[in-house]
């Protein structure tokens, strides 16, 4: 059977569309429609969806997981490259072409991780995790200590200072207090932001040194059943995580935008920008609470309050202090990231979808939820390949090495090829933590938001029966939905709420694909009840018990990443939203002109970027305008395939060649994780920076990239305008 399209004619697509789009005002609503299909093809993409979705399968999904579970791996680890040599053969075995590439990374192990308060009494902590009967894998002797990736060996004793989440409010609430962090240790919840953004102010505000806890307050016994008996974190529990300074940059901390491959020149880790300069370690809520009980002092100002049983006071005394000793091993490690691609009719256009392998132990949630997904994605197309059926451009699966790290395995293979990614990719779907739990969640750039709620509609939701987005929407009030969108009214008839989409900030795989390269990204997941992140209980037994016992979600997800992948693989136009984006720019920009209102300078400063934004508008809807009304003559799929070209590379138009002020790593204008705000995406980042500091220099740069940006945008649109309009288009026949 071969279930592929023949192609048709771009004129056909946007002529049929318009004559469906006047049959559906009629009656309210389009039945067969799909964005970026002409309607003829519409019913045979449904098709090849439904037997697509067919597929996944609950057994599958649960065995690979068990296997990817089985041992601790570790980036730079030999495990993990087992891990890698067993996803290549399992994509092998699927048909698709599938190879392991390789690279190094300055990447340390710990060796020491001592902790020990020393007055008013003296106490050993560093404690490990408890093991529990029940859960072999909790008494693996080969999981990694509890450490943070990047801190450098240091030894310390010094008093402690309490000082809550460790952000700029926080530490500008204790100088209204008058205390002072300078040659202390500085004791942080996690929460409210990157820990790499805690390490780096601690470190600006001259801390000797770093100590992170997981307070019950977050994701512990206030917030429900701890583990074994429930979901959320026990008190011995402990979050590791990288502090790498990825807001400057991701990646090889010695390589920056340059590939870690033999070779390549590297920085002394002295001149690394991004590289960590003060102690830092984590440790349970169990050790914190021996610290916390013994600090002396102001009571924590409102909102401080973590959720252990006593009253948390800031300390600073030398009535208490800790003695902490860090060794870490550096070297060159290898990473190894697996690529494999089921080829299409077109190899020049490609659609990636990834996810990282490495975890800090067993990694059910994170990140092997999100890879046993990709593999039933994978066993299904493969399947539907084997059928007969060939895609129409390359679908690329890729498993990234050294995402815990900080980003290390994508961000070299994207740094590597980045000029072939930015002249082939269509767009990047990331599926990270891709279940631990039922709320549906994404982010993505504007233009492909009604992408992912669209393919939500076509796939049931395991616990209601309804679909995932009829479950989406009825949850987008439950605490645990992770990403935000301003909300806004659909177009159908029925004027219902659109679930909300997020906007694409950092911490995991798009980063360098979006943020770097400019390629169109989703990221997207199943949240819910996870109070084990980055512990040793993140395993088989927790996610069997608690995540997705029935491995459903797995499937949904699996079904959901097919969907999308299908929708951008066959489509005859793209389906790129601009409009929307472009409504999503002068929205946030109308924010940024409320917050100059009281700066008379600024608002000058902003009055083009006004200008450019009303353009980019204006174009994008010229060109949705030009696609629509193609009329009148023979078909032209010379015409097809140059707006197809096209329509990717708005995105790129919208990077800065020199990068953010200060990070010109980050490159995209219009969203990038904020300077101190960590994962968190931050809409213009670059004039919201300079907003906050009061810069005007930096404010009027950051403003003229950003006119520019959307004026290359705005030229690119109106080429597609051009194409379209010159497109010949069929006689009406069938309407």
């Amino acid at each position: 059977m071969n279930v592929s399209k023949p192609k048709k004619r771009l004129a056909a697509i946007f002529a049929g569309l318009f004559c469906l789009s006047l049959a559906a005002s009629s009656r309210g609503q389009v039945f067969e429609n799909i964005a970026g299909f002409l309607p003829t093809h519409a019913e045979a993409e449904r098709a090849l969806e439904r037997e697509f979705r067919l597929i996944p399968d609950a057994g599958h999904a649960e065995s690979d997981l068990r296997y990817l579970t089985s041992r601790p791996h570790m980036a730079g680890t030999e495990a993990s490259h087992q891990i890698a040599q067993w996803l290549r053969d399992q994509y092998q075995s699927y048909g698709f072409d599938a190879q392991i590439v390789s690279y190094t990374a300055w990447l340390p192990e710990p060796r020491d991780v001592e902790l020990e308060l020393v007055k008013p009494q003296t106490r050993a902590l560093a404690t490990p995790e408890a093991p529990y009967d029940g859960d072999p894998d909790t008494y693996d002797p080969r999981a990694v200590r509890a450490f943070n990736t990047y801190s450098p060996s240091g030894e310390v004793t010094a008093p402690v200072v309490y000082v809550n989440f460790g952000t700029p409010d926080d530490y500008r609430e204790l100088a209204a207090l008058g205390v002072s962090v300078e040659g202390k240790v500085v004791l942080a919840r996690y929460g409210e932001g990157y820990r790499g953004v805690k390490a780096r102010l601690a470190e600006q505000h001259k801390a000797a040194a770093l100590i992170l806890y997981s307070d019950p307050e977050e994701d512990g016994y206030a917030a429900g059943t701890p583990y074994p008996q429930g979901p959320w974190r026990p008190m011995s529990s402990i979050q590791r995580g990288s502090i790498l300074y990825t807001e400057i940059y991701p990646g090889d901390p010695l390589t920056p935008e340059v590939a870690s491959v033999p070779g390549a020149q590297r920085l002394a880790p002295a001149d690394a920008a991004n590289l960590p300069r003060i102690p830092t370690m984590p440790i349970s809520a169990n050790d914190a609470a021996v610290i916390l009980r013994s600090l002396r002092g102001k009571r924590v100002p409102r909102g401080w309050q973590g959720g252990l049983p006593f009253t948390y006071r800031v300390g600073g005394s030398s009535g208490t202090q800790v003695h902490m000793k860090i060794v870490m091993d550096y070297a060159e490690r290898p990473l190894y990231d697996v690529i494999a691609k089921l080829h299409g009719t077109s190899d020049d256009q490609w659609v990636i979808l990834g996810n990282h392998h490495d975890a800090w132990v067993f990694g059910a949630a994170d990140p092997g939820s999100g890879t046993a997904a990709m593999l039933e994605t994978a066993r299904a197309l493969g399947t539907l390949a084997r059928s007969g059926w060939k895609p129409r451009r390359t679908i690329v699966m890729c498993h990234w090495d050294g995402e815990e790290p900080g980003l290390l395995g994508s961000t070299e293979w994207v740094e590597q090829n980045r000029a072939e990614l930015q002249a082939k990719a269509v767009a990047y779907i990331n599926a990270d933590v891709g279940v631990a739990g039922p709320d549906f969640a994404a982010s993505a750039t504007p233009s492909l938001k009604d992408l992912v709620r669209d393919a939500t509609r076509e796939v049931a939701d395991p616990d209601s029966g309804a679909s995932v987005y009829d479950a989406w929407v009825n949850s987008t009030e439950s605490p645990t939905h992770r990403l935000s969108e301003t909300g806004r009214q659909s177009a159908n008839p029925q004027w219902a709420p659109k679930p909300p989409v997020g906007d694409l900030g950092a911490g995991s795989d798009f980063s360098p694909f979006f943020d770097y390269a400019g390629i169109a990204s989703i990221d997207m997941g199943f949240g819910g009840d996870y109070g084990v992140y980055h512990s040793i209980y993140d395993d088989f037994y927790w996610m069997k018990h608690f995540g997705d016992p029935t491995f459903a979600y797995h499937v949904a997800l699996a079904r959901i990443l097919g969907t999308i992948a299908l929708r951008l693989d066959e489509a005859d136009i793209l389906p790129f939203d601009y409009s929307n984006y472009a409504s999503a720019v002068a929205r946030n920009l109308a924010d940024l002109q409320n917050r100059a209102m009281h700066q008379p300078e600024a608002a000058a400063i902003l009055k083009p970027v006004g200008q450019a934004s009303a353009q980019f508008t204006a174009s994008a809807a010229r060109a949705e305008d030009a696609l629509r009304a193609i009329s009148a003559a023979p078909s032209d799929p010379a015409t097809e395939e140059k707006i197809n070209r096209e329509l990717p590379e708005v995105e790129q138009s919208l990077l800065a060649p020199d990068g953010l002020t200060g990070r010109p790593w980050f490159k995209h204008t219009i969203f990038a994780p904020g300077a101190y705000a960590g994962y968190s995406s931050q809409a213009m980042p670059g004039i919201s920076q300079a907003l906050d500091d009061s810069d005007t220099a930096t404010l009027r740069r950051e403003a003229d990239s950003l006119s520019a940006a959307l004026l290359r945008a705005s030229a690119r649109l109106d080429e597609i305008a051009r194409l379209a309009r010159q497109a010949p288009a069929p006689t009406f026949e069938g309407h």
